[in-house]
């Protein structure tokens, strides 16, 4: 069941008519029961993983909560006659019974998304590996691995909630129930976000009343979000899979022109998915964490991806980045680098290493492919290098005297951050390592400017009409960006119109989404994030 089928929104309507009108205290059964038929509907071959993880991760925070519980009565009970080495043994054991339990549950489920993520990748190249070193030719084994719908969000998500509860920031839920709700909460399940239990489970627990105002903004995020995916992001892929996937006719121009699009169909597609599910919480009086905020405004790579599927980049900050940089290894790689190359170094040099390192794991979570993991270390490496040679872009600034105060140098900075992000689809959308470079060596040596005047755009996949609409569709895109890059509130605005206005607006939308949809609808595709 998609987002995107008639079933869904049927499925959607019956739910939260029962969610208002059933007493305010089963509210969340509401949620829950409606999230698991929806995955039954979706992913039911593969339940069993969702449900492993759930419980797994429940009671291994709630034994990580009852020690810390069991070791701080013990202090309090004794704590006239406990000696402060023997306080300090108390809290030792209960740590390495915490750490037992945390490593545990972590590696479990790490492991089963592993398995079923990587386990075929990794058999291709360690057979290959035997073959070229034994000159051998077995080939290699190849399970037939079906994927859980969402299990790299709802393990991320499992995990980073185990993870704060080991580091005490809150106690466990005792609820298995409840907590089975937070896993499994359906409009986040599909593509994110990756939520927070801090910020999304009292939401979900609590009793909501029916706010008209909220339940418009939803309908109009929902909208929003099928207007970016439906208009533009189903038109868009049309091209980008005819020049991927028959990048060998085409030149370097048709090669950037598909680039480009596939830059606009992924934004429009993953943000457009992501603003249907935030649209669908809300129409239940709930908000999901924020997860995109215009990352084609940002003027420089790091910046990008504190924009870009920002609930992904915020759990790679938390739980990999910072513990990889305060570890004992990197202290040592800091005061090395500070003493045989200075003192800055030994504050970048560490932090340069972990975000090649996080980068390197978000490449590996897209897939498991040789051309994601250059992809991340791509990103991973300019941001390190960024870093680097700060001062040697402050001294290059300085005395070329370049106004950086300025529009001009602000929009500079946009445009060279949109060719370095460019620059790195060129691996994360091929097929494989060697497309990408054999495209990149397109661009750059056979460029064919003709195939960009003779016609040959007309015949990628998407008629003058569709070109024409995918026009006005992404112009609409980019004033809306620009008015809320400027701080325009655009739901804020619409809710002081007219009330009349604002629904004859809504009903525009809908049959503009549809009648436009319908022109496409050999173009239509799911979500492509739904593949993780």
């Amino acid at each position: 069941m998609s987002f995107l089928q008639f079933n869904f929104w049927l499925f959607l309507c019956i739910l939260i008519l029962a969610y208002y009108f059933l007493p305010k205290k089963f509210q969340w059964i509401c949620l829950l029961c409606g999230s698991y038929v929806f995955y039954l509907f979706t992913g039911i071959k593969t339940i069993g993983y969702i449900l492993f993880t759930t419980l797994s991760v429940w009671i291994g925070a709630v034994l990580i909560t009852k020690i810390n519980e069991q070791k701080e009565n013990e202090l309090i009970k004794n704590k006239e006659t406990l000696t402060p080495e023997i306080k300090k043994n108390i809290k030792a054991k209960a740590k390495k019974k915490q750490k037992i339990i945390f490593l545990c549950v972590l590696l479990i489920n790490f492991g089963i998304l592993g398995f079923l993520k990587y386990f075929n990748f990794i058999a291709e190249n360690i057979t290959w590996l035997f073959n070229v070193s034994t000159g051998n030719k077995i080939e290699p084994i190849m399970l037939g691995l079906l994927l859980p719908l969402g299990i790299s969000f709802y393990t991320f998500q499992s995990i980073g909630y185990l993870i704060d509860v080991y580091n005490g920031k809150y106690k466990a839920e005792k609820n298995l129930l409840k907590f089975a709700l937070f896993v499994s909460f359906f409009p986040q399940i599909v593509q994110g976000p990756i939520n927070r239990f801090d910020t999304l489970a009292n939401q979900l627990y609590e009793p909501h009343k029916f706010d008209l105002k909220k339940f418009e903004y939803g309908l109009q995020l929902i909208l929003w979000g099928l207007f970016k995916k439906m208009i533009i992001a189903d038109r868009a892929i049309a091209v980008v899979n005819e020049v991927f996937n028959h990048y060998d006719k085409y030149g370097g121009g048709i090669t950037i022109f598909g680039i480009l699009f596939y830059s606009l169909q992924q934004y429009t597609d993953f943000s457009g998915g992501i603003d249907v599910a935030t649209g669908i919480a809300e129409l239940l009086g709930i908000n999901m964490s924020i997860n995109f905020k215009r990352p084609y405004f940002s003027i420089s790579l790091s910046e990008f991806w504190r924009r870009w599927h920002i609930t992904l980049g915020s759990w790679m900050r938390d739980y990999i980045f910072y513990p990889l940089a305060l570890t004992k290894k990197m202290s040592q790689i800091g005061k090395l680098s500070n003493k045989y190359i200075g003192k800055r170094a030994g504050k970048i040099i560490p932090v340069a290493i972990s975000n090649i390192v996080v980068f390197l794991v978000v490449g590996i979570w897209h897939g498991p492919y040789w051309h994601y993991v250059v992809w991340g270390l791509y990103n991973g490496i300019i941001i390190a290098f960024s870093a680097v040679l700060e001062p040697f872009y402050i001294w290059l600034k300085k005395i070329t005297k370049v106004n950086t105060d300025c529009f001009s140098y602000h929009l500079f900075r946009i445009l060279r951050t949109f060719f370095i992000v460019n620059l790195g689809w060129y691996f994360d959308r091929a097929d494989s390592l060697q497309v990408s470079f054999y495209m990149l060596h397109s661009t750059i040596m056979n460029f064919n400017i003709n195939q960009l005047a003779d016609g040959t755009i007309l015949k990628l996949g998407l008629t003058e009409f569709d070109f024409n609409v995918l026009f006005v569709a992404t112009i609409v895109l980019v004033v809306i960006s620009v008015m809320q890059e400027n701080g325009i509130k655009i739901r804020e605005f619409l809710s002081e119109q007219n009330l009349v206005f604002r629904w004859i607006l809504l009903y525009v939308l809908i049959f503009a989404i549809i009648g436009l949809d319908a022109s496409s609808k050999n173009l239509l595709g799911g979500f492509m994030y739904a593949q993780f």
